[in-house]
Parts: C-alpha cells; sequence; structure tokens
C-alpha cells in the first residue's frame, strides 16, 4: 500500500520571519497538515485492522501466503460429541472432527475451500454399535480397502474407533474417502 501523506504539501520556508505573511500560506500549510494527518489515521487504522497479531486469532481470508515455513503447529479438534442421525462436517470448524455414535449416521459437507485449493477434514468416529453405520454423500469416492463399504453405506464389522480422511480439489464436488488404518481401541 503506498502512503497519500505528502510532506511536500507544506511550505516549511512559510512563514517568513521578520515580514508580514499572507494568511493564505497559513491556511495552505495548515489544510496540507490536516489532510496528511487524515491520510496516516487512514493509514495507521488499516494497519491495526489488517496486521498479523501475536495476541488474538488471526484470519487472512483466502489470501494466499507463499513461502512459509512451519513448526510446531497443531490442527484445532472439533468434537459434535455422541450423536447420530445428519450431521453437516464443516470444513470452518477444523480439520479434525469427531463422533461417538448413538445411531445411524448420515454426513454432509459444508464450506469446502475453492476450486484449485484442496480441502480436507479428518474424522473419528467411534462406532459405539456394529449397527450405527455411516451414510456418505454421492459425492464421495471411497478407497476400495474400507471395511464394511458399500454403496457410500459404511458397516462397522466391529465397536472401535475409526479414522478417514475426506479430501477435495474442487469445492466438494468429488470428495475422495480413505480409512486410515482399520481398529483403534
Amino acid at each position: 500500500m503506498a502512503s497519500s501523506i505528502v510532506p511536500g504539501n507544506i511550505d516549511g520556508t512559510f512563514p517568513v520571519a521578520g515580514q508580514d505573511n499572507s494568511s493564505q500560506g497559513f491556511r495552505d500549510n495548515f489544510t496540507a497538515s490536516k489532510n496528511n494527518f487524515t491520510h496516516a489515521k487512514d493509514e495507521i487504522e488499516a494497519l491495526q485492522t489488517y496486521r498479523a497479531a501475536l495476541n488474538a486469532d488471526n484470519s487472512f481470508g483466502d489470501n494466499l501466503i507463499t513461502r512459509a515455513v512451519l513448526k510446531d503447529t497443531a490442527m484445532t479438534v472439533y468434537v459434535h460429541g455422541t450423536t447420530g442421525g445428519s450431521i453437516t462436517l464443516n470444513h470452518e470448524n477444523g480439520h479434525y472432527q469427531t463422533i461417538t455414535t448413538n445411531a445411524t449416521t448420515t454426513i454432509a459437507f459444508t464450506n469446502w475451500p475453492a476450486t484449485n485449493t484442496v480441502g480436507r477434514i479428518l474424522l473419528q468416529i467411534n462406532f459405539a454399535n456394529t449397527g450405527h453405520t455411516l451414510t456418505t454423500p454421492a459425492a464421495v469416492l471411497h478407497a476400495d480397502d474400507i471395511t464394511g463399504e458399500s454403496s457410500n453405506v459404511i458397516t462397522p464389522n466391529a465397536t472401535g474407533i475409526r479414522l478417514y480422511e475426506f479430501i477435495t480439489p474442487d469445492a466438494g464436488t468429488t470428495v475422495l474417502m480413505n480409512q486410515l488404518g482399520k481398529i483403534y481401541d
């Protein structure tokens, strides 16, 4: 962002000592000073609004961050709790989400990132009962090795925790699903 402050608008040689000076010169310098202060205020407020803070959450919108080196980072965990029925996995809630079933569950997705970026959700699901199936949307393409999967319905062969990965490069038009591991207890 280029600054709108123009120091050259102020006449530093005015007023001239020892002579009668026109009041117009005072008015011109005052107006230029006032305009520069107004520009400075706007620019400082923009910096305060759009800066990256160490003491608060930051949102970079959909702006691209390049050449970043990350170390010691973590993913948030979004807990849906013990539930069943229709559950929407919201990408904005975080990349790792958990469910413990108390009934058959059907999942849907929302707020995937834009096409040509990759959205990813890891779903940890604890099947409390082998009768609690998991149904995925038709847009989900299952890997060949998902235990108990048939026509977008997963029937667990035992109770316990499964970890599924959902990835989309096209805002959810196509979602690729993998099972990570088998059963975790």
